[in-house]
């Protein structure tokens, strides 16, 4: 069965997500780089928004799932809105001078996307294509909750470097480690709907983010946090960037 992006997820999903996305940009923008207006494609509850926020001015996210869109990270120069990304239409803020797709661009990516968004971008814009694979599978498997793999064709490394008139400025893989709360691993294990099932059917659904936090707070190795991360940044046709 397929993750289910249902409001549990949504919410777990909202509480917390570990602060890989302005690392991530760092490699992919300029310290001094500084865009007007943004649009983040796939934006979820808008944590890669804010971290696209920290280079623009504005930015508008889009999303097609409305659980995620009620969690959204307020933010005073980012704007959300429903959408599949496929055709955009009109959007606040267009023309932008940057795009962004964190973790969403295997999903959206199509000859639609491509002609929809550079009608509303600026020639020669930056589009930014990162990714990241939080590896949770030794925290499963010391709680007892091994998720049973499925046969998936979901590519991390999935870019822009095949679309005609762009090319590709920068790319990048690295693994980086991050230590977090208690609470926090927990949020994030039962982020994903599958986890969640996979965990409650261990440990039962009476209070099962208690039970969680309790047991990775008395293994402080299971508080450790690591992650691949996967980036790049593609000029798009005509112009610099």
């Amino acid at each position: 069965m397929g993750e289910r992006y249902d409001s549990t997820a949504a919410e777990h999903y909202a509480a917390y997500r570990p602060p890989l996305h302005p690392r991530i940009l760092e490699r992919l923008v300029g310290p001094s780089e500084e865009f007007a207006s943004g649009l983040d494609v796939g934006c979820g509850t808008g944590i890669s928004s804010v971290a696209l926020a920290r280079h623009c001015r504005a930015v508008t996210g889009i999303d097609p799932s409305a659980s995620m869109l009620e969690r959204a990270e307020p933010h005073p120069r980012v704007v959300y809105r429903s959408g599949t990304g496929a055709v955009p239409g009109a959007l606040p803020g267009s023309p932008f001078d940057v795009v962004a797709f964190a973790g969403s661009l295997f999903y959206t990516k199509s000859a639609e996307l491509r002609r929809g968004l550079l009608d509303l971008c600026r020639e020669g814009a930056p589009w930014l294509v990162y990714d990241f694979e939080i590896l949770l599978d030794p925290v499963l498997a010391a709680l007892g909750a091994g998720v049973r793999s499925e046969a998936s064709d979901y590519d991390h490394t999935v870019d822009l470097s095949d679309w005609e008139g762009f090319e590709t400025v920068i790319r990048g893989r690295e693994r980086i480690r991050l230590e977090v709360r208690s609470v926090e691993m927990v949020h994030l294990l039962l982020s994903d709907s599958n986890r969640h099932d996979a965990l409650a059917e261990r440990h039962g659904n009476t209070d099962l983010f208690g039970t969680l936090v309790k047991l990775v707070e008395r293994d402080p190795g299971l508080r450790g946090l690591e992650a691949e991360i996967h980036f790049s940044r593609h000029r798009g046709p005509g112009g610099c960037a």
